[in-house]
């Protein structure tokens, strides 16, 4: 008797000899999928309604959003096992899977197709469910990218005559941009264009010493933003790196609960043949 099927009598063995393999039910498979997924979604909801209920967050309560956000984190990793859980079990269960191996294919499948499935609904705007599994790393790495996409191009900056320049300078969105890459205070970074403007007033009857300093202020900008886009980079490093490693530890969760469901419904199903056959044996 082979070892995947040691917990299988041998009469439904020898009557099931052309299966004999990995047998994985497709059926099954999608069965499984569909049914993590409304338990997902009905977790999910479930634990949003609770939050939304309970909140008692105002203005200056950092700690009572920092202590909702970790809560709706920690419910979103436990709703994502219990539904790969009971998706694995299914998947078995409705496939009439009795052997480990093809039990644990079927679960590693409803695990993958779980995971692309959730990650699709979060790249496509239905993110408010999905967020609290893979919202983490999107979080930290936007707050190191946000900085380095606001850039300053000094050549842009100083293009044009004295009027050009000037008006750029004092331009509201040139001050938000300015403000947004440097991470200065606006009425700083007004400060710093108008002082900027005033050189290139000053040397208004000169076009090519005003270009001269509308480039010089545009490149003093860029390296403020620059030095900005590094400490950034620095400040979410580690975060960065716990959110990496804090997801690839809830895919594994996630990965044996699926095959561990997927274990469970494979017993149960050895059992009921197990039933069967004894059944008929004693006829």
């Amino acid at each position: 008797m082979s070892a995947p099927y040691n917990d299988v009598p041998s009469g439904v063995i020898a009557a099931s000899a052309v299966q004999r393999g990995s047998r994985v039910s497709w059926g099954g498979v999608w069965s499984g999928l569909l049914v993590a997924v409304g338990v997902f979604l009905l977790l999910s909801l479930l634990g949003l309604a609770i939050g939304i209920s309970t909140a008692d967050v105002g203005p200056g309560e950092d700690a009572n959003v920092r202590s909702l956000g970790i809560g709706a984190a920690v419910w979103s990793g436990l709703t994502l096992l219990v539904a790969l859980f009971i998706g694995g079990m299914v998947a078995t269960a409705t496939g009439m899977v009795y052997d480990r191996t093809s039990g644990m294919i079927e679960g590693v499948l409803v695990w993958v197709l779980a995971v692309l499935l959730l990650i699709y609904m979060a790249s496509s705007g239905i993110s408010m469910l999905t967020s609290g599994v893979f919202g983490a790393l999107g979080s930290v790495t936007r707050g190191a990218t946000s900085a380095v996409a606001m850039s300053v191009d000094p050549a842009e900056l100083s293009a044009g005559n004295v009027d050009e320049i000037t008006s750029r300078l004092r331009d509201p969105k040139t001050v938000q941009m300015v403000a947004a890459a440097t991470g200065m205070p606006q009425a700083e970074a007004q400060s710093t264009l108008s002082n900027i403007a005033q050189r290139v007033e000053s040397v208004r009857n000169d076009p090519a010493q005003a270009a001269a300093e509308a480039r010089k202020g545009a490149e003093e900008i860029a390296s403020k933003v620059a030095a900005r886009a590094e400490q950034v980079a620095d400040d979410v490093q580690p975060y960065a790196s716990a959110s990496i490693w804090g997801t690839l530890l809830a895919l594994v969760l996630a990965l044996a609960a699926a095959v561990g469901g997927a274990m469970v419904g494979r017993k149960r199903v050895a059992n009921q043949l197990s039933d069967v056959a004894m059944s008929s044996a004693g006829r």
